[in-house]
C-alpha cells in the first residue's frame, strides 16, 4: 500500500512539474495574427466584395434593412499563431480576449480549449471568432461609411483599418487556473491592395 501512495505522489509531482514547465515555455511563446477568415457583414460574405459595385440588389436591401433596424452585424475569425521558440513543449487551456477595430472595443470573450505548442519553432493556430454589432460603434456615420469600415477588414475598402486583440492565456494546474501575468496586444492592419 505504501508503494502505491509513493507512486501516486511521485506521479502527481512529475505531472505538476510538467505543467509548470509548459507554463514557463508559454511565457516564451510568440503570438501573432496568422490570417482572418469568414468575414460577414449583415449576412453578406465580404470575401466576394471588392467594391460597392460588387454588392447585388439583394445585398443592398439586406444592408439597408439592418441599418433601418439600427444594426450592422459583423463577424470574422481571427486566426492567432502561437510559435514556441523554446526547447520545452508549451501549452495553454484558456484564452481571454478583447477585440478592437481602430482602437474601439467591439467584442470580448474567452476560449476554453487545450492547445499544445511543440518546441523548437513549433506552431499552433488558435481561431478566435469575433461577433459584433458595428452600428453601436459607428452610429451617426453614413451607411456607406459603416460598410466601408467593415470592408476594410478584408482589403475591400479604401482606407486602412486595424484589427487588434488583447489576449491573456492561462494554463490549468490541477483545479487552479494560472493566467499569464497580463494582457498583451497583437494587431493587423488591413488596407486595400495589401
Amino acid at each position: 500500500m505504501k508503494k502505491i501512495w509513493t507512486l501516486v505522489l511521485l506521479s502527481s509531482l512529475l505531472s505538476g512539474c510538467s505543467i509548470l514547465s509548459e507554463l514557463t515555455a508559454l511565457s516564451k511563446c510568440e503570438f501573432s495574427f496568422h490570417s482572418a477568415q469568414d468575414p460577414v457583414v449583415a449576412g453578406i460574405d465580404v470575401m466576394r466584395v471588392q467594391s460597392f459595385s460588387d454588392l447585388t440588389l439583394m445585398d443592398g436591401q439586406r444592408v439597408a434593412s439592418q441599418l433601418l433596424q439600427k444594426r450592422l452585424p459583423f463577424g470574422i475569425t481571427a486566426n492567432i499563431e502561437v510559435r514556441n521558440p523554446g526547447i520545452t513543449k508549451a501549452a495553454l487551456n484558456h484564452i481571454e480576449w478583447i477585440a478592437f477595430i481602430d482602437d474601439v472595443q467591439i467584442s470580448s470573450g474567452k476560449i476554453e480549449q487545450r492547445v499544445e505548442i511543440l518546441p523548437n519553432g513549433g506552431t499552433a493556430i488558435v481561431p478566435v471568432r469575433i461577433e459584433s454589432d458595428l452600428f453601436e460603434y459607428l452610429e451617426g456615420d453614413s451607411p456607406r461609411t459603416m460598410l466601408n469600415f467593415a470592408l476594410n477588414l478584408v482589403d475591400a475598402g479604401g482606407q486602412p483599418t486595424r484589427l487588434s486583440l488583447k489576449i491573456k492565456p492561462s494554463v490549468v494546474v490541477g483545479s487552479t487556473m494560472l493566467p499569464y501575468h497580463d494582457y498583451f496586444t497583437i494587431s493587423k492592419e488591413y488596407r486595400s491592395g495589401n
